[in-house]
């Protein structure tokens, strides 16, 4: 890890660049192996807390302290520096202006807002009289976390330009202090090639791909505070120092986050906040210092996690993959108490598989809140009804949290709140169906298939006429599933749009969704957040068992791998096989991944399923079986499905691959002699008294056949 010894620049120059990290461990470490890449030198001076004049001292003094290489970005930095602010201090009237805005941190933004302003001013003096004024009129403010941003606009930004941007943008303490410049003039048009040195970006450090060091290991909680251009102190802990991967940026650290619970970033780039990355936020190097003391409530969580981590630091690495924890702002899963386990058999009865809902009761599993919300909304036998019902009963027996997903997919920062919303929304959309209005109803039988179209009855003009007619109709059908269909009179563009509500055979209703409906004023629908989820809930099935979809044994798969397997799983479930070496090669990595950013499309199994029509014998992949409606196949299989038997055989390491050929093809021509068979007897049944031996191999013909001419 040590840095060779720099002969391009003094120790001088060395303590001169370190000099603008604040805390001394920090500054000692990073003397002591920090490398000077090219730009370097001017990034740190220039993105730190100095103010400009002091910068461009710094900077002065650091040109007499390094060689050629060094001094030409040095040279470039000054020049830059010099005619920024030569601009700034002799602007007028006639050659431009400039719009003083105070910057304050804003809580429900979670960053920096214009508060006040923006001011158009002639002239820096003016600019200077006006910042001091205002702060002069309100002495009893704390300006702790504000500052002010000034706007310079040419005369040619203003005039001679479809879109005004302004030239240069300047940062200064509320006393005036001019500390940062963010140089817009080779930014022109989105697509002109730049070529100028962005030193002074505060929010970075060092150039671009540098390795630097920290003294910092993972568990180490840090304090970061860059007040007054950031709101302070922000705590991270660190997760990972892993200095040979520059996806990580070397040290990366965990945070709290009110939009996300729990997020992450590296300490070089991130500015630790929820809002979006300000111009004028400095790199938390600048002012990270290890720390020890008392944590804000949403820091708690990092207690337990830093003796984790200095117990174990690749702990940290599998808590940043995502393979350690998950979803919920506890580190780590933890017992949802007595109130929980009480409604624990409830959250069970949600589960459609009566072979996972055993499971899980043999094995005691402890749901967490948002596992069992994610259950009672994926239930398609229970009333909309009950699971209302059941979200309730969650919300006052089961612990708050937070769920976030990571790459920013969604976020849910107060499950109860979240759950509440979801309710509201069901309630919500039951009511907008039976309002009546400009529509018209219709129902139909779902009972054969929910995705064959059937008898349609209607139009009734209102909710209360179509469900009364429902029974009349279907009086003798005994429906199981019934869809009714509400569409609008007189539609405008999406004439093609219908709501639909489905009903159970006891008239209760099992799911709504409106296609007309306004979102602007009704507002986004909540539930979507459940098709984004993805959870390792526990299965009892283990690869070569036959299962099915719950309630549909005519359609069975051989398990061969699920995605909430682990490498070590799919070692132990397969035989030796090419099959079961590339699962399980990319097992653990796939199951990260899912951690991190599945949803419930990833929620499947992968298996060897017969395919229709039958071009091929089977099918392996990952058939259409949702993982929380798997359960055994109990019925014999078809003809055609039997050859499932013989892959399991294969697969176990009994069964040659030329038998499985034969046994393929002998299943096959089985299949076809039974629905030649049954076409046969269906079409010709009437000669079954006076042929039999047509349609049963073991009785002898007569002796003499019998005919018309005998």
């Amino acid at each position: 890890m040590d840095s060779k010894a720099d002969t391009v620049i003094t120790d001088a120059g060395r303590e001169l660049v370190c000099s603008c990290i604040k805390d001394d461990e920090l500054r000692v470490h990073m003397f002591k192996h920090m490398g000077m890449a090219d730009g370097s030198l001017c990034r740190i001076i220039g993105g730190s807390l100095k103010t400009l004049d002091e910068k461009r001292a710094m900077l002065e003094q650091l040109r007499k302290e390094v060689s050629s290489d060094y001094a030409e970005a040095i040279d470039s930095g000054l020049d830059q520096l010099n005619s920024a602010l030569d601009m700034l201090y002799n602007v007028d009237r006639d050659h431009g202006i400039l719009l003083v805005s105070g910057m304050f941190y804003s809580e429900e933004e979670r960053g920096h807002d214009t508060f006040d302003g923006p001011f158009p001013v002639a002239s820096w003096g003016a600019a200077q009289t006006l910042m001091k004024q205002y702060v002069d009129d309100d002495p009893d403010e704390d300006w702790s976390e504000s500052f002010w941003q000034i706007k310079l606009y040419t005369a040619e930004d203003l005039h001679d330009r479809p879109c005004a941007q302004a030239s240069l943008i300047f940062a200064a303490t509320m006393a005036g202090d001019l500390v940062f410049l963010s140089d817009r003039r080779n930014q022109r048009t989105p697509h002109q090639s730049i070529d100028h040195l962005p030193w002074n970006n505060s929010k970075h450090f060092c150039a671009n791909g540098e390795v630097f060091y920290t003294p910092w290991v993972p568990g180490d909680i840090i304090k970061i505070d860059g007040r007054p251009f950031d709101h302070g102190p922000r705590f991270v802990i660190v997760l990972e120092d892993d200095y040979d991967s520059s996806f990580k940026g070397q040290v990366w650290c965990a945070y709290p986050s009110k939009i996300y619970g729990v997020e992450e970033g590296n300490l070089r780039l991130r500015d630790f906040t929820d809002g979006f990355l300000d111009d004028f936020t400095p790199s938390a190097l600048y002012t990270a210092e290890r720390y020890t003391g008392e944590l804000p409530d949403d820091c708690s969580f990092m207690l337990e996690l830093s003796k984790k981590l200095h117990d174990d630091p690749s702990y940290g690495k599998q808590w940043s993959d995502g393979s350690v924890v998950h979803d919920c702002l506890q580190p780590y899963r933890t017992s949802a108490g007595p109130s929980a386990n009480a409604i624990r058999s409830d959250i069970l009865e949600f589960l459609d598989s009566p072979d996972i809902k055993e499971h899980l009761r043999d094995i005691g599993y402890e749901f967490t809140t948002s596992e069992a919300a994610f259950i009672v909304a994926r239930s398609n036998e229970k009333a909309l009804r009950q699971k209302i019902k059941g979200w309730q009963k969650i919300i006052n027996n089961m612990p708050n949290c937070a769920m976030n997903r990571r790459y920013g997919t969604f976020n849910i920062p107060n499950f109860h709140v979240f759950l509440r919303d979801v309710i509201r929304w069901e309630r919500k959309k039951i009511a907008r169906f039976k309002q009546p209005g400009k529509h018209m109803y219709f129902f139909e039988d779902k009972t054969g298939s929910p995705h064959e179209s059937g008898c349609n009855y209607g139009p009734y003009t209102s909710y209360e006429k179509c469900f009364e007619a429902i029974w009349n109709e279907l009086e003798e059908e005994n429906p199981t599933s019934i869809e009714i269909t509400r569409r609008p009179i007189d539609p405008d563009e999406d004439y093609y749009a219908a709501d639909r509500l489905m009903l159970n055979a006891k008239g209760e209703i099992m799911d709504c969704q409106l296609s007309c409906i306004d979102m602007e004023r009704e507002g986004e629908d909540p539930t979507f957040a459940f098709e984004l989820m993805w959870f390792d809930i526990p299965t009892p099935f283990h690869a070569g068992d036959i299962i099915c979809r719950h309630g549909d044994p005519g359609d069975p798969m051989l398990l061969l791998n699920m995605q909430t397997w682990t490498t070590q799983r799919v070692m132990d479930e397969l035989p030796p096989s090419t099959y079961r070496e590339c699962a399980a090669k990319n097992a653990d990595d796939l199951l990260r991944h899912h951690r991190q950013n599945g949803d419930t499309s990833d929620m499947y199994a992968y298996g060897c399923q017969i395919e229709y029509p039958l071009e091929y014998p089977v099918y392996i992949g990952e058939p259409s079986c949702f993982l929380l409606d798997m359960e055994y196949c109990r019925v014999p299989l078809k003809p055609e499905a039997r050859i499932l038997y013989g892959v399991r055989a294969y697969f176990d390491g009994y069964l040659g691959l030329d038998s499985l050929i034969a046994l393929s093809s002998l299943y096959e021509l089985q299949a076809l002699v039974k629905k030649k068979a049954e076409l046969f007897e269906r079409e010709d049944g009437g000669l079954k008294t006076r042929y039999p031996e047509l349609f049963d191999d073991t009785i002898a013909p007569p002796a003499r056949f019998k005919t018309k001419r005998s």
